[in-house]
């Protein structure tokens, strides 16, 4: 996947996004031989890195100090990728960013401590170069990623869960990592508190917005386009938000075929189908609309200039998204 980059026209975000990477690139460089070139690969693929273009697009928006803002969204991003070595092993993922992931060529132990390290990294990095404390913040969205984990694990193959349960679940999972990354940019940027508030708001909607998509695509998404195979989270037993929707006007053939789990390849694609052929998807789409009403909302709260246009651009774009 590329970028995400707003503008063709505007070099700046690719400017920043470039001294980000050099960052990793040299984090990389430390990281403990066994897996230093797999960790190299992950921080320097082709991620989106949309984590740290909001942490120097906020940054942009006060007294911008490139190597503290840089720093910050190193150690955002270092957090990130923490979170996709262990989601890989808890999902027994092959693949990421399409290359074996960790866990695969390592064994799960090494791909552990590998995840572990990155966190730790990204912790030192936060202390190290923030004027303010910085990573008691990415310490405490550790805790609610973890959270979010914990509720999915728990709910695997439950029919019922609630759609409260499943918003908070993806709250935890990605909502709150993509608030810290916007107001860690801001408050590193001396921002008011009224505008790094509003800056966590908007990073809290469009992430529970950009989840609601990712979950969407799971379902209706083209895998040559995705990169992933469709029905992913149904073979998991996590049932997402366009799933509950279908389950609440069900005539029965979705919950029955729901509870005959583990499901073979050919019941997740019939599984999939009556999600399709339901609501489901519409409402779910809906909601996602909605969140990113919201954000829209607080970012017209901001002056105008260059963080208020990229961020505008960048939630359109995110909502439109096919992968």
């Amino acid at each position: 996947m590329k970028e995400i980059v707003t503008s063709t026209h505007d070099k700046q975000l690719k400017e920043d996004l470039a001294e980000v990477k050099d960052i990793l690139g040299e984090i990389a460089d430390t990281a403990p031989g066994i897996v230093r070139e797999d960790i190299r690969k992950l921080v320097s693929g082709n991620g989106k890195m949309l984590r740290p273009s909001f942490t120097t697009i906020a940054g942009r928006y006060g007294n911008f100090e490139g190597e503290r803002i840089y720093n910050m969204a190193a150690a955002v991003e270092l957090l990130h990728n923490a979170t996709l070595i262990h989601d890989d092993i808890i999902d027994d993922a092959s693949i990421r960013r399409g290359k074996p992931a960790i866990h695969m060529l390592h064994g799960n132990k090494l791909a552990i401590l590998a995840g572990d390290y990155l966190f730790s990294r990204s912790i030192v990095v936060a202390s190290e170069k923030s004027r303010t404390a910085q990573y008691g913040r990415l310490a405490g969205a550790v805790a609610k990623i973890c959270e979010g984990e914990i509720i999915q694990d728990s709910e695997k193959y439950v029919l019922n869960p609630s759609i409260r349960s499943y918003k908070r679940r993806i709250a935890g999972k990605t909502a709150v990592l993509f608030a810290i990354s916007l107001y860690i940019g801001a408050n590193e940027a001396g921002c008011s508190s009224d505008d790094c508030s509003t800056f966590s708001r908007i990073g809290y909607n469009v992430g529970m917005a950009f989840q609601i998509i990712d979950d969407l695509l799971d379902i209706t998404g083209t895998p040559a386009v995705t990169g992933k195979p469709t029905g992913r989270d149904i073979t998991e037993g996590i049932y997402t938000l366009p799933v509950l929707y279908a389950l609440e006007n069900d005539d029965g053939r979705l919950g029955r075929l729901l509870s005959k789990y583990p499901y073979r390849r050919h019941t997740v694609k019939k599984i999939t189908k009556l999600v399709c052929e339901s609501s489901g998807p519409e409402k779910a789409a809906a909601q996602a609309e909605l969140y990113s009403d919201r954000a829209m909302r607080e970012i017209s709260k901001l002056d105008e200039g260059y963080t208020k246009y990229q961020l505008s651009v960048l939630v359109k774009n995110l909502l439109k998204r096919n992968y």
